[in-house]
């Protein structure tokens, strides 16, 4: 008879096949829980390319030693040196089919995947960094083909927008 000769990460399960997560092992920022804010409440005045992309939460998890993350309306996040897996998605009112892409700068070098919304297909935006010293990272909308003005956003961005940053070991 064979029992506990699966692992992960050399942890064998217990009796019952269960296995013991230890707390604090992973270091994440999770950010966007759904919350309503109306998106003319962020600060911005413009939905063109260039411009900076806001996403919303008044609670958000932060787990990763050195990084900083505020609440409310955000559009950039501060992380120390190491390597990280970031994913973000949000969704934009449109005035006729269009499409909008939101992207992650390094200053004003784009260092990512960008996030695309549109009518015909949409798509997570993603970034796997390894970067030496603390660097300021900024969301910018990339594209921009017939979305509606700010104040036509109303609640869209902030109950429909996330980011998750994983600090990979």
């Amino acid at each position: 008879m064979s029992y506990n000769a699966n692992k992960i990460n050399n942890t064998e399960p217990q009796a019952t096949g269960a296995y013991t997560v230890t707390s604090g092992a992973t270091a994440v920022i999770s950010f966007g829980q759904g919350e309503s804010d109306l998106y003319a409440n962020s600060g911005q005045t413009l939905m063109t390319a260039g411009a900076s992309f806001f996403f919303y939460d008044t609670a958000p998890v932060n787990t990763i030693e050195g990084a900083t993350v505020n609440s409310g309306w955000i559009n950039s996040v501060t992380l120390p040196a190491g390597k990280y897996q970031i994913t973000w998605q949000s969704h934009v009112v449109f005035s006729a089919t269009g499409v909008c892409g939101v992207g992650l700068f390094d200053g004003s070098t784009q260092v990512s995947t960008p996030m695309q919304i549109g009518d015909v297909e949409s798509s997570i935006g993603a970034a796997f960094l390894n970067i030496t010293s603390t660097k300021i990272f900024t969301f910018k909308i990339t594209q921009s083909t017939n979305v509606a003005s700010v104040a036509s956003q109303l609640n869209t961005p902030a109950e429909h927008g996330y980011i998750f940053i994983l600090k990979v070991k």
